[in-house]
C-alpha cells in the first residue's frame, strides 16, 4: 500500500507490503501480485509485496494464495517493471523524470 507518512513536517510517500505491513525499501526485492488472465479492460486489485523468500519472508507465496483463494491465478511483476510501465501510461517516463529531478 502506498502512504503517505510525516517526518518533521513533510509528507514523505512511502511503500508498504500489503501482507506482511512492513516498508518496501528495496524495488528489486518487491513485487505486484494480482489475478492475471482477466478479460481485456478488466481492471483488478493489486497487492504490493516482498519478492519470493527473501529476507525470510514469504510475502510474495501468501499473496498469491490471497488471489487463489478466491478462485483466482496469480500473476506478477517484479516492482521495478511495474513503477517503469505505471510512469510510462501517465505521461511521466524516465526521460521526464531525469529533468524534474533537477
Amino acid at each position: 500500500m502506498i502512504e503517505i507518512q510525516m517526518t518533521e513536517g513533510y509528507g514523505s510517500p512511502l511503500l508498504f507490503c500489503d501482507v506482511c505491513g512492513e516498508r518496501i525499501t528495496e524495488a528489486g526485492k518487491a513485487a505486484v501480485v494480482y489475478d492475471n488472465f482477466r478479460n481485456d479492460g478488466e481492471r483488478v486489485k493489486i497487492l504490493y509485496t516482498h519478492k519470493g523468500n527473501i529476507d525470510g519472508k514469504t510475502c510474495h507465496h501468501e499473496a498469491e494464495l490471497i488471489i487463489r483463494s478466491g478462485g483466482g491465478t496469480p500473476g506478477w511483476q517484479e516492482l521495478k517493471r511495474y513503477l517503469t510501465d505505471l510512469a510510462h501510461n501517465v505521461g511521466f517516463p524516465a526521460s521526464a523524470m531525469v529533468e524534474y529531478d533537477k
